[in-house]
């Protein structure tokens, strides 16, 4: 980026952000010590940068880069300390404001790549709901709801008090850490998530950017019998944490964020003689991806071969039969490729119990593709356990797969596209 050019981009950033603090001058903010030591040290760092990509050859012209780069970041980064008090930061200011290095989000640090993408093109809302209980604070700073998902960002600050993290990942040994969570659900017009949490709507608690943030995120999908998130609704992020008495209940109003989206119908099979794969259904959004798929037993679970199926063995503490063995179905799961070789990331979902000639309906959540593909590839596989049920893992520590080319598929996406 040559000088005039940063000029440019600098000059409208500067209007966006004069034109907020218009509506924020008569409140009177003071800027925290930690703030200020913050700022100050992003003005030495760009000061003394040395290394900026495209950087202009000429001295003079370095000199007045960087003063227009300190500058501009200063006014940003005033005006971002004055509305931490505001309740909603628009969706323009957002995306000015993510141009200053002062506070990195959670979807930012910890979020997916649907997450990443959408903090990094502003369509996520960026909120400062707070509720405060014996000098602890809860926030929600994030939230996103493409029409699948819904994905809210929590935070909390305690005040000084040495009190347990809000959320703890589990250690590489297989312990989970405790933290301070009791409970989490999500009232969605005043009905709870938790209760409606069935075979297909999933209701998700995972780690943040630190100890002391997390993601909550929920997915209903029609086969529940459930209709679709409206576009609008009311939302209350209710929280129990142990020690705290009185929960912790964040409310707002939710908007569907208005991004292209597009819906895939091949309904395209796959079979032999005892195994049938079938793609349904996918849709696309910058953010998500959701495709629901079946499989379905074409023979008396008996009559499964074992490239299919295992006696699994069981152990139960009560009733007369302690130990005995079952023949099930193996552990059927697919990924996707996209026509560059690259995978996308499960999210999350569920399935129904297979039984013959009753498909296996499959919801699940993936990442977003990085770039639209043309063509899209589906690779069933079998997740390899042992008889006793327990997860074989290769090297790397990840469930190993076997996969079934018989029942590979692939899809020309301009070819089954609908309107969603």
């Amino acid at each position: 980026m040559n000088p005039s050019e940063f000029e440019k981009q600098a000059q409208e950033l500067d209007e966006k952000l004069q034109s907020e603090k218009e509506h924020l001058e008569a409140e009177m903010v003071v800027i925290p010590d930690l703030v200020r030591q913050r700022l100050d040290a992003f003005y030495a760092q760009i000061e003394s940068e040395a290394g900026l990509p495209n950087r202009p050859s000429s001295p003079r012209s370095v000199k007045r880069f960087l003063r227009g780069t300190a500058i501009t970041a200063a006014s940003a980064a005033v005006i971002g300390v004055m509305i931490i008090g505001s309740a909603f930061v628009s969706p323009t200011m957002a995306e000015s404001l993510k141009q200053v290095p002062l506070v990195d989000s959670v979807f930012k640090l910890a979020g997916d790549f649907g997450l990443q993408t959408a903090d990094r093109k502003g369509l996520a809302t960026s909120t400062n709901l707070s509720v405060t209980h014996d000098g602890i604070t809860l926030k929600v700073s994030q939230i996103i709801f493409d029409g699948t998902r819904l994905v809210v960002a929590l935070e909390k600050q305690d005040g000084g008090q040495k009190v347990l993290p809000l959320f703890t990942r589990i250690t590489p040994d297989g312990n989970i850490p405790e933290d301070s969570i009791e409970k989490f659900d999500l009232f969605i017009n005043g009905k709870s998530a938790l209760n409606q949490n069935g075979a297909f709507s999933l209701l998700d608690g995972g780690p943040g950017k630190d100890s002391n943030s997390m993601i909550i995120s929920y997915m209903r999908d029609p086969a529940s019998g459930l209709p679709d998130l409206p576009e609008q609704f009311d939302l209350k992020v209710y929280v129990k944490l142990k020690g705290v008495a009185e929960p912790f209940a964040l409310q707002t109003t939710v908007y569907k964020t208005k991004l292209g989206r597009k819906v895939l119908q091949p309904q395209i099979s796959k079979a032999n003689q005892y195994l049938k794969f079938t793609v349904d259904r996918v849709e696309m959004t910058p953010v998500t991806t959701r495709i629901l798929t079946a499989f379905t037993m074409l023979v008396d679970l008996k009559d499964m071969p074992d490239d299919y199926a295992i006696e699994r063995k069981y152990i139960s503490t009560e009733g007369p039969h302690k130990n005995y063995t079952k023949k099930e179905v193996k552990h059927l799961d697919y990924a996707v490729i996209d026509d560059q070789g690259r995978e996308l990331e499960i999210l999350g979902g569920s399935g129904k119990s297979i039984s013959k000639n009753q498909p296996e309906q499959m919801a699940m959540l993936f990442t977003p593709f990085v770039d639209p593909p043309k063509k899209i590839t589906f690779k069933p596989y079998i997740l390899l356990m042992t008889p006793d049920g327990r997860t074989i893992l290769d090297a790397k520590g990840q469930w190993v797969r076997q996969y079934l080319p018989e029942f590979e598929i692939t899809i020309d996406v301009s070819q089954n596209t609908n309107q969603p």
